[in-house]
């Protein structure tokens, strides 16, 4: 009987004991308090508790939120708090030196809200240089309906996203629109001004204008109005991260005719288009040229001309190129049939992207050029363009780099990269990362599109995404 009792006994010690090292094991726990029920067009705070033990260095917490929530920081507790693309972030570059860490946040549901979502988080850290993570279980949370929104305008949370784009689009449909007046021979400066007016409505950030000009001339920007200008392959470019605050306002570009170039101010003949976005969705109209002034309308005069335009603007989503290494985009539906692409997607190696010349390269980085990729990608430079070219395997072992470092020349300019990814987030993480973990410091996010190099602003706008911080 004693050896039975003996071997009970054993048995629970085996069991805690291995309890216990699960624990010690696992150690890293995150744990939530909220409502369980939030009315829509109301708030709610979250408090979220992380025992982290004795870590520092990188942390971040993540939490996705559907369609239709906001949040907003109460208690960051020193980490960096974004909320971008629907995700709740707080990043830290050193964790306080707390066991725990407490922090805090409110989300807001819209009005129109019903329904019920689930709620789960991630908590991820750097431990021993190994990327690590533990998530929560998901917590599910009721919407209870507003009583001051009719039946009839409520929406399921699960179809909020659908219906905010369709009816972001029928309210924005002939009126967020890109008028081109026709373009201005300037005898004296031998030079064509190109004005656009831009009546933006529902649109509030990352938009485009592009323009595709007659071979022969070369475009220079004069007013773009806080956007960034670019002329490349006969297409004139303007962007902006953020639309001004106006209404509507005008933009102007030159176009000057290389010599020899025959002038006919008749005869000039510029096609392009307008992409913005509204409700986080992207929509293409093509630009509608008049032969009336766009310099100095009231807004009553605008309206009077959008309302009698000689076609109606076609608004579709934009179309974006679904690859297997670019993330899909689901359309919102159109008043118009969707309009064919003018330029198919790229199957075939960008040669000029790849314009990497061998002469450069010592034996030991023919392996690390820089692959061709289709579609839209962010790499991060992790150091300043160089015309001098170093042995890329012993060079960067000092700085203990866990990634593959790639090389291409652009431009006359040696530059070195880590990572790919179809996300502007992850890259921005990576560049983060490598901030914290290693002595590059001056390590940046770059963009390309099939393998040529763009700014990330163009990227962004190509892929449908917003810039984080």
């Amino acid at each position: 009987m004693k050896r039975f009792f003996t071997l009970i006994i054993t048995g629970i010690l085996f069991i805690a004991l291995s309890s216990f090292l699960r624990l010690l094991q696992t150690g890293v726990t995150v744990s939530v308090d909220m409502p369980d029920v939030i009315q829509a067009g109301t708030e709610i705070t979250i408090n979220v508790t992380i025992n982290k033990g004795k870590l520092s260095g990188y942390g971040r917490f993540r939490q996705d939120l559907p369609a239709g929530f906001t949040a907003v920081s109460v208690n960051p507790a020193n980490a960096d708090f974004s909320f971008e693309e629907q995700t709740v972030r707080l990043m830290w570059i050193r964790m306080p030196n707390t066991d725990e860490i407490n922090l805090s946040y409110k989300i807001i549901a819209n009005e129109r809200l019903t329904g019920s979502i689930d709620l789960d988080c991630q908590f991820s850290w750097i431990e021993n240089n190994e990327p690590k993570s533990t998530r929560m279980q998901p917590r599910m949370l009721a919407i209870n309906a507003s009583p001051n929104v009719p039946a009839d305008r409520r929406i399921d949370v699960n179809e909020y996203a659908k219906v905010a784009s369709i009816e972001a689009a029928a309210a924005g449909s002939g009126q967020t629109v890109a008028l081109r007046q026709q373009p201005t021979w300037l005898e004296e400066e031998r030079v064509f001004l190109v004005t656009l007016l831009i009546n933006k409505d529902a649109a509030r950030r990352y938009a485009k204008i592009e323009e595709t000009v007659p071979v022969g001339y070369t475009a220079t920007g004069v007013d773009v109005k806080g956007g960034i200008f670019s002329f490349r392959n006969q297409i004139a470019q303007v962007i902006w991260e953020d639309l001004p605050t106006e209404s509507f306002f005008t933009v102007t570009y030159m176009l000057i005719p290389q010599d020899g170039v025959t002038v006919n101010p008749a005869a000039m003949n510029i096609s392009g288009e307008f992409t913005y976005m509204i409700s986080d969705r992207t929509f293409t109209s093509a630009t509608i040229q008049r032969r009336e002034s766009l310099i100095g309308l009231s807004r009553e005069h605008l309206n009077n001309i959008l309302l009698n335009l000689d076609s109606p603007i076609a608004i579709q989503p934009a179309l974006i190129a679904e690859t297997t290494n670019t993330a899909s985009s689901t359309a919102a539906p159109a008043a118009t049939p969707p309009a064919t692409a003018t330029t198919p997607p790229r199957t075939t190696p960008n040669t000029t992207a790849l314009a990497t010349t061998t002469r450069r390269l010592s034996p030991g980085n023919t392996a690390h050029v820089l692959p061709f990729e289709p579609g839209v990608r962010y790499r991060v430079q992790i150091a300043a363009a160089t015309q001098r070219e170093v042995n890329i395997q012993e060079y960067f072992r000092r700085f203990r780099l866990e990634h593959t470092v790639l090389y291409e020349e652009h431009e006359g300019w040696l530059k070195y990269l880590v990572g790919s990814f179809v996300e502007y987030s992850d890259a921005r993480d990576l560049r983060v990362y490598l901030h914290n973990t290693t002595t590059l410091k001056d390590a940046f996010v770059a963009a390309y599109n099939d393998s040529r190099r763009i700014t990330v602003q163009e990227a962004l706008m190509a892929s449908n995404q917003r810039w984080v911080r």
